[in-house]
């Protein structure tokens, strides 16, 4: 919720420290036990740890769809909390692991990134994820529906959505999921470039379950059992 004297963000410079930051689910042992690192404007982060680590965790306190037990979150020298939800959620793009895609057009998919998007940067934006090659070649270009939660496109092609959005949102924090654990390894090379391309200049963090995703980052974090166990400049 809003506190009742939360103020506007319109757009970020992407400064993220975690201070001493403890989570814990009602009823339930702490998930994150005094997380501390900081993630300086346009660095890129890699989250790495075995499942139940505390990386998604991590995602979610800066998303705010939870708050920390213990410690600060820190956005530009302000605790998050501070910020109004809807203008703080506005600073992030997020690549999941597994896309949504609505059952609509590839058009109407990629500008859920930006509703306000007129169609011409929808297909920039498609270049820009090189979506377009795959767009182009369906009979109805941009207007092909994509099925049920995009059952017509492969996962390598719903992962290009989700990219292009990413771009169309053109958002100053880039989270990025897992993006490319479900794909073979032909299809994630030819998206390292894409993202490479995405994060460049913009904060951020990246969740990864193949080590060699992260070659482009800046910085390593390594969780285990809810505490980082190292930081450092990625190698």
């Amino acid at each position: 919720m809003d506190r009742p004297d939360s103020i506007p963000l319109v757009k970020s410079k992407g400064h993220v420290p975690f201070r001493r930051v403890t989570f814990a689910y009602p009823s339930s042992p702490a998930v994150l036990r005094d997380v501390s690192f900081h993630i300086p404007v346009g660095t890129r982060v890699g989250i790495v740890g075995p499942s139940g680590a505390g990386k998604s965790t991590i995602v979610n306190l800066l998303t705010r769809f939870h708050d920390p037990s213990a410690g600060v979150v820190l956005l530009d020298g302000r605790d998050l909390r501070d910020y109004r939800v809807t203008d703080l959620r506005n600073q992030f793009a997020i690549v999941p692991q597994d896309p949504q895609l609505f059952s609509t057009t590839i058009a109407e998919n990629i500008r859920y990134g930006n509703l306000h998007a007129t169609d011409a940067e929808v297909e920039a934006a498609a270049r820009a994820a090189r979506a377009s090659e795959f767009i182009g070649a369906l009979p109805d270009r941009y207007d092909t529906q994509v099925g049920e939660r995009g059952s017509r496109l492969s996962g390598g092609q719903r992962q290009r959505i989700a990219l292009a959005r990413a771009f169309l949102r053109d958002a100053p924090i880039v989270i990025m999921d897992e993006p490319t654990s479900a794909l073979d390894a032909g299809t994630e090379a030819d998206l390292v470039d894409v993202m490479d391309r995405l994060t460049t200049g913009r904060t951020t963090i990246m969740i990864a379950h193949r080590l060699h995703t992260l070659r482009h980052c800046d910085l390593r974090l390594v969780l285990q059992q809810g505490r980082i166990v190292v930081q450092a400049p990625a190698s």
